[in-house]
């Protein structure tokens, strides 16, 4: 196999994830909450370049530089506010992320979909619960409608029977240095990284009650790089055959009888 076809497969491999990110944002672009990933390539310089540059020759390589995926990263730009009127929907203006208590560890999450368990606790639509400002799960009556969440988070339960407001607890956020290299966790889920940064909490979040905050996919854009993807593919796949053709033909050549 000569150096083109190395490079070709390495370029496939490298398309093939980029796809993979593509068409997992655009099948997320309903899920709330959603953070599309992205990717950056770069180059990788073979043996034979680095030693033919350090020498100083200037004699073209065929097989000089191979396409790689150099990392991804998340797009954590604000995705549009959706009111839903549901008093156990919220949203996230500005930073922050919402933390949650998963059996892997804490995880943090831009998805204000909540609903109460069986127990009484605040969790997440895979049923995680929410974490206050103590880091523990907050429990709530089954009375959601009598719910009222501040902007800072501070959660009141209004008794029925007296009209009298009792404070619940306070919603903890979180903010990262990096949010962008946090580590997806499923599809709404974030684990820190080191190139994140620790969570610090952010004691004046901008919460809204009954709104949910959608998706940041943008639909039409994502199908156009999905279509310039895929005609990069189907060039490279073809580029590849003509590279598997000239070898067959070379190894046919050479061992002809004479």
């Amino acid at each position: 196999m000569n150096g083109g076809s190395y490079i070709t497969l390495s370029g496939i491999l490298a398309v093939e994830r980029q796809l993979s990110a593509v068409t997992n944002n655009l099948a997320n672009v309903n899920t709330a909450g959603y953070k599309s990933t992205n990717v950056n390539f770069a180059e990788f310089l073979s043996q034979k370049a680095i030693n033919a540059n350090e020498s100083g020759e200037n004699k073209p390589l065929v097989d000089k530089a191979y396409p790689i995926v150099l990392n991804t990263y998340n797009n954590m730009s604000q995705g549009a506010l959706k009111k839903t009127g549901n008093r156990l929907d919220l949203a996230i203006k500005g930073s922050g992320y919402f933390v949650v208590s998963t059996p892997t560890g804490v995880k943090y999450t831009r998805n204000g979909v909540f609903s109460l368990n069986q127990a009484g606790e605040l969790v997440t639509q895979e049923g995680y619960p929410v974490l206050s400002t103590f880091k523990k799960p907050i429990f709530l009556n089954e009375r959601s409608s009598d719910v009222t969440i501040g902007g800072s988070g501070e959660i009141s339960l209004t008794d029925p029977q007296t009209g009298n407001e009792m404070y619940s607890g306070t919603i903890l956020i979180a903010n990262f240095k990096n949010p962008q290299y946090l580590s997806k966790y499923g599809n709404t889920l974030f684990s820190e990284t080191k190139s994140s940064g620790a969570p610090v909490e952010n004691k004046n979040p901008d919460i809204l009650q009954g709104y949910i905050e959608e998706s940041n996919v943008n639909e039409i854009k994502g199908m156009v790089k999905m279509i310039n993807i895929s005609e990069t593919y189907n060039n490279m796949m073809q580029a590849l055959k003509s590279y598997s053709t000239v070898d067959n033909t070379a190894i046919n050549t050479v061992g002809a009888a004479v």
